[in-house]
């Protein structure tokens, strides 16, 4: 198996609270688009999945 060089990053993370609430409110739309990718996906009827939404929602409410 033929390895490759590592990959290397520079990652400037926001400073002021406005980029850091802009950051938060981006990353948190990106996973709720994987989540409905996910569900979306699923090989079961829609009512199930409206069901898995609606729980993944209430667990998300009710840990933060």
């Amino acid at each position: 198996m033929r390895t490759s060089e590592p990959i290397r990053m520079i990652v400037h993370c926001p400073q002021s609270e406005a980029d850091k609430k802009e950051l938060s409110r981006r990353v948190a739309e990106f996973h709720a688009d994987c989540v409905l990718s996910v569900i979306r996906g699923l090989d079961c009827p829609p009512s199930h999945k409206w069901e898995l939404l609606q729980a993944v929602i209430d667990t998300a409410k009710n840990t933060s």
